[in-house]
């Protein structure tokens, strides 16, 4: 189910209708990879997914010989194990390069073609030629520096390009309470403006995503079993520090530790002002 996307999901749909790769932009949490698999449901497409890193190689995406195979029959179909790009392209899915600015330079390449032409050539055996449904679907974070690669721009002359944003509060809350099933309404909204509030921060680069505030409602949940209020101020600094701490970058400049950042965070959602602070 798509909240909140629906402009973004619709084109999304089409160009895939068309035979046109997608790009989706977006941080961590803002629903791109949620987007794909809704994709996939609706045009009732295989979704045959890969994620992007240092390692992956463009056999990894093709396909590759099974050796045990090759020796009893040789350089054949019948040895070969295709790789998600090479099945999405025989079934008429959807190949979905999650991260795909993560992968080599290289494996970026041996994409192109199949965006292009719409085949690959398998060395050895011949080229697979892609049916029409199939379609690609590539995500990135524009955040994202360290093991990273800059995209070609011959990627993007090949695709439609998509940016996804953090949604408003109250979509997010109708996300945190799908995800959790949770019914108190002011927990799932504190949370939400907890995650909300790290990204506002002055000191905060990059704040936390739907995520948080999902494990966070999930402990809150746990944590209210025991008896103990969830939203009291230090239970509540307690779940927020463990479920943000390590997912946020502040500035260089900032004097503030990342824990710091988050009870600053947790205070400012709970209105205690630094003069309370001062005082307690």
């Amino acid at each position: 189910m798509i909240i909140g996307l629906h402009r973004e999901f619709t084109l999304m749909v089409r160009a895939l209708e068309k035979g046109i790769p997608v790009i989706l932009e977006g941080e961590a949490g803002t629903g791109k990879t949620e987007m794909a698999k809704e994709a996939a449901k609706l045009l009732k497409r295989p979704l045959h997914r890969v994620d992007g890193d240092q390692e992956l190689s463009s056999l990894k995406i093709q396909g590759w010989f099974d050796p045990p195979m090759v020796l009893s029959k040789g350089y054949s179909w019948d040895s070969f194990l295709p790789g998600p790009l090479s099945q999405a392209m025989t079934e008429g899915g959807i190949f979905f390069f999650n991260e795909v600015n993560r992968a080599p330079s290289e494996t970026i390449n041996a994409v192109l073609t199949a965006l292009d032409e719409r085949l690959v050539t398998i060395p050895r055996l011949g080229m697979i030629t892609a049916e029409p449904a199939f379609g690609c679907v590539f995500t990135c974070n524009p955040l994202d520096r360290v093991g990273t690669n800059p995209l070609p721009q011959a990627f993007f002359d090949r695709c439609v390009w998509l940016r996804l944003d953090h949604l408003p509060l109250e979509q997010a809350m109708e996300v945190v309470h799908l995800r959790t099933g949770e019914e108190d309404r002011n927990l799932v909204r504190v949370m939400c403006q907890i995650t909300e509030g790290s990204r506002r921060h002055p000191d905060v680069v990059k704040g936390g995503s739907i995520r948080a505030a999902i494990f966070m409602v999930k402990l809150a949940s746990s944590v209210r079993l025991q008896g103990e209020d969830p939203c009291g101020e230090v239970v509540l600094k307690e779940i927020a520090k463990s479920a943000l701490t390590k997912k946020i970058r502040l500035r260089y400049n900032s004097e503030l530790t990342e824990e710091q950042v988050v009870e600053d965070v947790v205070d400012r959602v709970l209105g205690i002002s630094s003069e309370k602070k001062k005082t307690a």
